[in-house]
């Protein structure tokens, strides 16, 4: 009995040292990430315009095969509704200097911005940055913390793979 006891206890602790370092963690987090592809920067905006009507992130596919994606009426983006992902809202838009930016809502709560910027012309330099505020969400100011972790690599293959099909000589 005395081990349920302690056990309770060190649980209990735990729970709220999650709680009471949550509190103070950083409200939002950003990833940034560079990439040189060799062609122009309307064929790269193509490309990643294509990954927004595949709905961008492909891991809500593959983890929840509940997940329904309706597109919205302007045709920028997306709802998606899910067992296990939620429901959540992707709008972009596009600027005329290429530039592609996007708004992401997840449960109508944590908010996530995506800015794929271009700079010069053939070979373009694709600047990706992305920023998750969590606001009062204590779990995502965890998940924060871990932020390239659990989308660097992600976004690392989805841009290698679009280098790949451009540069790829014909």
């Amino acid at each position: 009995m005395k081990f349920f006891k302690v056990l309770s206890l060190v649980l209990l602790g735990c729970i709220v040292l999650f709680f009471l370092v949550g509190v103070f963690l950083p409200k939002s987090a950003t990833l940034e990430k560079n990439y040189e592809i060799a062609a122009s920067a309307i064929i790269v905006q193509d490309e990643i315009i294509d990954l927004y009507e595949n709905h961008l992130w492909p891991i809500w596919d593959s983890e929840d095969t509940t997940t329904v994606f309706t597109p919205l009426e302007s045709g920028a983006g997306y709802t998606w509704k899910g067992l296990n992902t939620g429901s959540g809202k992707c709008v972009y838009t596009l600027a005329f200097d290429y530039t592609i930016h996007d708004f992401i809502s997840f449960n109508g709560h944590d908010v996530a911005e995506t800015v794929w910027k271009f700079e010069g012309s053939d070979p373009v330099i694709l600047n990706f940055s992305i920023t998750v505020t969590a606001g009062k969400n204590i779990s995502t100011r965890w998940t924060n913390l871990f932020l390239n972790r659990m989308i660097g690599e992600e976004i690392d293959l989805l841009i290698k793979e679009i280098k790949d099909s451009i540069e790829m000589p014909s």
